[in-house]
């Protein structure tokens, strides 16, 4: 019995990611046993660097809206004791739930929840919402918060262009020309510029990933990943591909 649960573990263990998926037939019908994501640096460059600003505030509790499949929320600290992530794709909280069980996912909306929290994170998601909801949804995240809580709101710069799917790309001045019209009590308290393009990359596409095939070469990417962490991580409003922002509850 003993043996057979070692072996049943050494296969739960397999889906930390549902690894069957990987294989797939693309767009065209071809057969493919690997999938990508071609702005995957980026993307870890910015889930990381707000994971460390969440731990350093150390709040206790979170609610991540518009978590999508709860990567963000899932990597938060354990000594953060309560964290709720909603979104309002049930697909998506399908995976949150399978890939976090020791989260709280729902399927729902921010403007119908009550409880407080001392963080609320929207993470690359006011992109996504029409002008006519933004005000509503401002002060959804406002009434959310504890008094003393904070938000904290990643959004992508105009530095990118716009994606089709964003109604958006923002600077600082937006952003806080939103949040006036909302008239939602919140206030930027903090800013940064995450995440700068080296000059190298685009050099690295077509050497690794063109049309013709796509290829790791491990030493390269423990390279390029330490370098955009310690070289790249930080940028300007000229250069940053995302803005993120604190924001309190004005006194």
């Amino acid at each position: 019995m003993t043996k057979d649960l070692e072996k049943f573990k050494i296969q739960d263990q397999q889906y930390l990611f549902p690894y069957h998926y990987i294989p797939h037939f693309d767009s065209k019908g071809n057969v493919t046993l690997a999938r990508k994501l071609n702005w995957g640096l980026d993307y870890l460059c910015y889930q990381m660097h707000l994971r460390e600003k969440v731990t350093a505030l150390a709040p206790s509790s979170v609610l991540e809206v518009g978590c999508g499949d709860g990567y963000f929320l899932g990597g938060l600290p354990s000594i953060i004791k309560k964290k709720v992530g909603i979104d309002l794709s049930e697909r998506a909280i399908s995976f949150a739930k399978a890939f976090h069980p020791k989260c709280d996912f729902r399927v729902q909306d921010v403007a119908d929840m009550v409880e407080e929290y001392e963080l609320v994170a929207a993470i690359e998601v006011i992109e996504h919402i029409p002008e006519d909801i933004l005000p509503n949804f401002f002060n959804s995240l406002a009434n959310r918060m504890t008094s003393n809580g904070v938000a904290l709101l990643s959004v992508p710069t105009v530095v990118l262009p716009l994606n089709k799917k964003h109604y958006r790309h923002y600077t600082l001045d937006l952003l806080k020309n939103q949040l006036n019209e909302a008239n939602c009590n919140l206030e930027v308290e903090s800013y940064e510029y995450i995440y700068r393009k080296p000059w190298w990359f685009d050099i690295f596409k077509k050497l690794f990933d063109n049309r013709l095939f796509s290829f790791e070469f491990k030493p390269f990417m423990r390279f390029a990943w330490d370098k955009i962490w310690n070289n790249y991580r930080f940028a300007t409003k000229d250069n940053g591909y995302h803005l993120v922002t604190i924001l309190k509850k004005k006194s």
